[in-house]
C-alpha cells in the first residue's frame, strides 16, 4: 500500500490483553507499509494469541525467551508494545527487566529510540492511580497511541489506522499540509442543492499517505462517500464559503503544502429559498453566478501546491497547453488532468504535468493508490528540498 516504512526494522510486544487478538493484522498492517517486523510475547499476550499466528503475521519467529545473543537488546528503529496492559505498563515504568520483553523496551529507552505504547485495558483499570502514574511516568520517555474510547473501554483502534500512527510518528518532519478533496453544494432552498460529483476517495488516499510521510495534515473534506482513516485535523465542510473560511483559518498557521482537489462549484444559485420550494410548480427557474476560484488565493510556504483539472475526456486536448496555463496561473508545482471516462471506483487514469525547466513534463498514472503515491512523494521531496536548500 505505501513505502512509508520501507527499510524501517520495528519490535512489536504483544502483552495480555484482549486486545492482542488484533495484533496479526496490526503486524501485517505494518508490513505493508514495508517494515520488517519482529513479534515478542509476553506470558500474558499468550493466553489470547498464539506464536504461531504471530510468526505468520511476521514471517519471522516469534520472541519469548532471553537467548545467549542478547536479542533483548534494542537493535531495531523502534519499539511498538501493542496492547500494552496495565501489568506490563508497570514493568516498563519501573525498569523491572524479569522477561525478554520488558528488557527490550528498557534497552529501547536506554537507547533514547522510539517507544510507542497502545494502552487497552478496562477503564476502571485505565484510570486506576497507579496506572495513571505509571502513564506520567511513561510520557517523558515514549509515544502513546490513540487507542479506541468506547463502552467504557480502551480498545484496539483499526489497525490500519495504527499502523498509520505509527509511520507518522517514525516520520515526523514537522511540516504541515492541507488536503481539500470532496464536492461543495449550493443550495437552492433548505432542502435542495446542486452540486459537483466527487467521492473523496483520492483525497482520502492522499491524505493517509502524506500523514503516513510525517506530515501534520488538516483534511478539508466537502461531500463524498469517503473518509480517510488517518489525518491530524479533519474540516468538514458543505459550500464554497465553508471552503473557503477552512482555508482561511488553516492558513493562519504556516503550511507548507496545499493539495486542493476540491470539486468546486463553479456557479452557484443566485438567491436561497426559505424553508422548501412547493413542488406543485410547472417550473421552476434558478438563476445562478459564477463563483471564484479559491485556489487562486492560497499560497502555502513552499512553491508546492497541487491543482486537478476534471475534463469530460482527455482525448483531442492539448495536456501541455492546458498544463501550461493552469500551472501559470494558479501557481501550481504540479497539475493533475483526468478524464471524467478514466476514473472509476479503483482505476484513475490520469496525466501528472510539472514545469520543469520552462518545459512540461507529464507521467501517466493508472490507480488512485498510484497517484496518491505519486502526489505525496512529489510533495514530501518538493518541501524538503525547499528547506535543505535554505528556504
Amino acid at each position: 500500500h505505501s513505502d512509508s516504512l520501507s527499510n524501517i526494522k520495528l519490535d512489536v510486544i504483544v502483552s495480555g490483553s484482549i486486545g492482542a487478538v488484533e495484533s496479526v493484522k496490526f503486524i501485517r498492517a505494518l508490513r505493508r507499509l514495508g517494515a520488517e517486523v519482529t513479534a515478542w510475547l509476553t506470558k500474558g499476550g499468550a493466553q489470547f494469541i498464539t506464536e504461531t499466528a504471530l510468526e505468520w503475521a511476521t514471517a519471522k519467529p516469534v520472541v519469548t525467551d532471553f537467548s545467549g545473543t542478547n536479542s533483548h537488546l534494542a537493535c531495531g528503529d523502534a519499539c511498538i508494545v501493542s496492547p500494552a496492559s496495565s501489568n506490563f505498563i508497570y514493568k516498563i515504568a519501573n525498569g523491572i527487566t524479569d522477561s525478554p520483553s520488558s528488557a527490550l523496551c528498557a534497552s529501547y529507552c536506554g537507547s533514547k529510540k522510539p517507544v510507542l505504547i497502545l494502552p487497552l485495558m478496562h477503564d476502571s483499570l485505565f484510570h486506576a492511580p497507579a496506572v495513571q502514574e505509571n502513564l506520567a511516568k511513561l510520557a517523558n520517555w515514549g509515544i502513546f497511541l490513540q487507542s479506541l474510547g468506547e463502552e467504557g473501554k480502551q480498545k484496539f483502534p483499526s489497525p490500519a489506522a495504527l499502523a498509520d500512527q505509527v509511520s507518522h510518528h517514525i516520520n515526523c518532519n514537522n511540516r504541515t499540509a492541507v488536503v481539500a478533496f470532496g464536492g461543495t453544494l449550493g443550495y437552492i432552498d433548505d432542502v435542495r442543492f446542486i452540486g459537483n460529483y466527487s467521492s473523496g476517495a483520492l483525497g482520502s488516499l492522499i491524505t493517509e499517505e502524506l500523514f503516513r510521510q510525517g506530515f501534520e495534515v488538516t483534511a478539508i473534506k466537502g461531500s463524498g462517500t469517503h473518509t480517510p482513516n488517518s489525518y491530524t485535523d479533519l474540516v468538514r465542510i458543505t459550500t464554497n464559503q465553508d471552503l473557503e473560511q477552512a482555508l482561511i483559518k488553516a492558513f493562519k498557521n504556516d503550511i507548507d503544502a496545499l493539495v486542493f482537489l476540491s470539486a468546486v462549484l463553479d456557479y452557484i444559485p443566485t438567491d436561497k429559498s426559505a424553508g422548501k420550494i412547493r413542488s406543485d410548480k410547472k417550473q421552476l427557474d434558478i438563476s445562478l453566478k459564477p463563483t471564484e476560484k479559491i485556489i487562486s488565493r492560497f499560497q502555502p510556504n513552499t512553491p508546492i501546491k497541487v491543482g486537478f483539472k476534471l475534463e469530460p475526456q482527455v482525448e483531442g486536448i492539448d495536456v501541455h497547453r492546458l498544463a501550461s496555463k493552469y500551472i501559470s496561473e494558479y501557481q501550481l508545482s504540479m497539475l493533475v488532468v483526468n478524464g471524467l471516462n478514466d476514473v472509476s471506483p479503483s482505476d484513475h487514469r490520469a496525466t501528472l504535468c510539472q514545469k520543469i525547466n520552462g518545459d512540461i513534463s507529464t507521467q501517466q498514472k493508472g490507480s488512485k493508490q498510484e497517484l496518491a503515491r505519486a502526489v505525496a512523494e512529489h510533495t514530501l521531496h518538493g518541501v524538503r528540498d525547499f528547506y535543505e536548500k535554505g528556504h
